[in-house]
């Protein structure tokens, strides 16, 4: 249905800081972040203000004792049955400055407009312009710039490589954090053994659970249903919002990040779980 030739082809990098708010607390502690069994616990089980929620959870952690960023403290294994699960309170200020510092990590790598910063552990970066300073392959490069954030931090990174915004997600989010060295490569040609091989359609970054319920009701249940479906049907279900889940069934994503959108109304919006109440005045515009 895209005739690739006439999309955009540019080398996008998709990076993403592993566990980071656990990793954080274990280079803090002195511990290799993929040999911790650590959790960041947002009030601890024991204290006057409840059970409170796992914010990070180490990859061993979550491998050990299937803890994820949704549990409640808890429902944490007791000390018995996970002796080695070391819980610990979440340092806000120390993983910003640690944001700051991979960001100006990958100031060396790409010019400032080709850099943005999707959240605080993930940022996308516009290699084309760029990445042959640094190597003859960008798969090399991608190693190079995670060598850099370990040496530097002792992080560990994941990086998805696209010809395209959606393409390094989806690399990113699907396939890299299953390899050993962390990294994929996605390409428009490899759509068929990738984008339509992903059984979920909540996997797919973008498709949530009620967008996931509306295009079952179609009949579309995984990506190459969604692919091989009249995009007029999606319009006319979804409207605009259709034909972007149909272009990105494609892997079709036309956005340059240096070009940077400037929203007419600026109302900003952010859900942040705190560690304990807050009644005193100045503490709550430190929040806000």
């Amino acid at each position: 249905m895209y005739d690739y030739r006439y999309e955009p082809h540019r080398l996008i990098f998709m990076i993403d800081n592993k566990s980071f708010f656990a990793s954080c607390e274990a280079v803090r502690l002195g511990i290799n972040p993929m040999k911790a069994v650590l959790a960041v616990v947002s009030r601890q089980p024991h204290t006057k203000f409840g059970s409170g929620l796992i914010m990070a959870a180490s990859p061993l952690a979550k491998k050990k004792y299937n803890l994820n960023n949704v549990m409640r403290a808890r429902d944490l294994p007791s000390k018995r049955e996970a002796p080695d699960l070391k819980l610990v309170e979440p340092h806000m200020n120390l993983y910003i400055k640690r944001s700051m510092q991979v960001l100006n990590i990958f100031r060396k790598y790409a010019a400032e407009e080709d850099i943005h910063v999707y959240s605080i552990d993930e940022s996308m970066i516009d290699m084309t312009k760029s990445w042959h300073l640094f190597g003859n392959d960008p798969y090399l490069v991608a190693r190079k710039i995670q060598k850099d954030i370990h040496d530097t931090l002792g992080l560990y990174t994941t990086c998805g490589i696209g010809e395209n915004p959606l393409l390094a997600k989806l690399a990113m989010d699907i396939s890299a954090k299953h390899k050993i060295s962390m990294i994929a490569y996605w390409h428009y040609i490899d759509v068929p053994d990738t984008i339509w091989k992903i059984p979920k359609l909540e996997d797919v970054w973008g498709i949530g659970k009620r967008t996931a319920k509306r295009l079952r009701k179609l009949g579309i249940n995984n990506m190459y249903q969604l692919a091989h479906t009249d995009p007029a049907i999606l319009k006319q279900e979804f409207g605009v919002i259709g034909e972007q889940l149909f272009a990105m069934s494609w892997g079709v994503d036309r956005s340059i990040i240096s070009h940077k959108f400037f929203p007419k109304m600026k109302n900003y919006g952010n859900s942040q779980v705190l560690t304990r109440d807050y009644v005193n005045q100045r503490e709550i515009e430190i929040v806000l």
